[in-house]
């Protein structure tokens, strides 16, 4: 009988602990990682899927186009950040890119990267997509022309990037600004000379930055990228800087117009400010999100609480497509607000 009782002391707190753990776990998990996006909303179009071949490998990429789109529409191309893929981008903006394409009729593409990696400029990146050698400008420009054929899209083209999907759209716009009309990165700051390979075309571009201050992986004023998960993926510039970079290829070395944006309702610990540098050439934006995080800043969604956090005093997806339509109209984004 004592050997029994023994073993049922023992038990208990084993028991207790393998129950108990996994639970933490998984709640642990749940508080820090998940996010939660609301369902897709009601919209004209529907949403698509197709491929293409790029360097012999089947690349995939989603796309929305409205019920309704004139033969000069709009593309805009969405890319995601690390380990995820574009529907997930998709959800993750709050599917407000199809809710503005929508309202204002052009065709937006959310292509898949290859195996969650985009090969852009860093050299200290070891991702499959560098190890592999993978063009993506390539890609994103087959994109562009598959949809330009299939629904005569040929209007301007847009491009914007969230995180690693930010590093490829500074990829595209220093090696090849031709493929776009203006661009966009969201949390995400130039490689600084030492850690790029990419090749300068020196080309003016009209870009917006959209970052966070807090931002914890792609720090607001420069430095070593930093994963969940590993050590250094990098060095950065500041968001100054790479903002400054593309006002001086413009022609404009000039200080910046800076102008803070209405508070909102919401989280208290957050404001934002547009910085502006504008010339004949281009139009620069840095949208400085004081207290953001690595996170694409707007209401409808509850992003990771581990990348930091979520501002909503900027909708996000309705300033890139208010810089990407009107670039030197700042005052149309108090017009778009609900």
């Amino acid at each position: 009988m004592k050997n029994n009782s023994a073993f049922r002391d023992l038990l208990i707190p084993v028991l207790t602990v393998c129950v108990f753990l996994p639970a933490m776990a998984g709640m642990w998990w749940r508080y820090y990682f998940e996010f939660s996006a609301p369902q897709p909303p009601a919209l004209s179009g529907t949403l698509q899927t197709a491929s293409l071949k790029v360097d012999g490998r089947e690349r995939s990429f989603a796309f929305y186009v409205p019920a309704r789109v004139a033969g000069n529409a709009p593309l805009v191309v969405a890319l995601h950040g690390a380990n995820s893929s574009g529907q997930n981008l998709r959800a993750f903006t709050g599917y407000e890119f199809d809710v503005l394409a929508d309202k204002y009729g052009f065709v937006v593409a959310y292509p898949d990267s290859f195996s969650g990696s985009w090969n852009d400029c860093r050299v200290a990146s070891h991702n499959p997509a560098r190890r592999q050698g993978i063009d993506d400008v390539s890609f994103v420009k087959e994109v562009v022309a598959n949809l330009r054929t299939r629904y005569g899209a040929g209007g301007p083209v847009y491009v914007l990037g969230y995180s690693t999907g930010g590093l490829m759209v500074y990829r595209l716009a220093v090696e090849a600004p031709e493929t776009f009309t203006a661009a966009a990165a969201i949390s995400a700051n130039l490689p600084t000379d030492g850690d790029s390979d990419c090749v300068p075309s020196r080309t003016p571009v009209s870009i917006a930055i959209l970052n966070g201050t807090a931002d914890q992986i792609n720090p607001f004023s420069g430095g070593s990228v930093n994963s969940l998960w590993t050590t250094s993926l990098g060095h950065v510039q500041s968001a100054e800087q790479s903002a400054r970079y593309f006002a001086e290829l413009a022609g404009n070395a000039s200080q910046p117009r800076i102008e803070r944006l209405p508070d909102r309702e919401g989280n208290p610990a957050t404001w934002a400010e547009r910085r502006t540098w504008s010339s004949g050439r281009a139009n620069i934006e840095l949208l400085a999100i004081h207290g953001g995080g690595h996170t694409i800043s707007q209401s409808r969604v509850r992003q990771p609480r581990i990348l930091g956090p979520t501002s909503d005093h900027v909708d996000a997806p309705e300033e890139v497509w208010r810089f990407f339509a009107h670039p030197d109209d700042v005052s149309l984004a108090a017009r778009m607000t609900p």
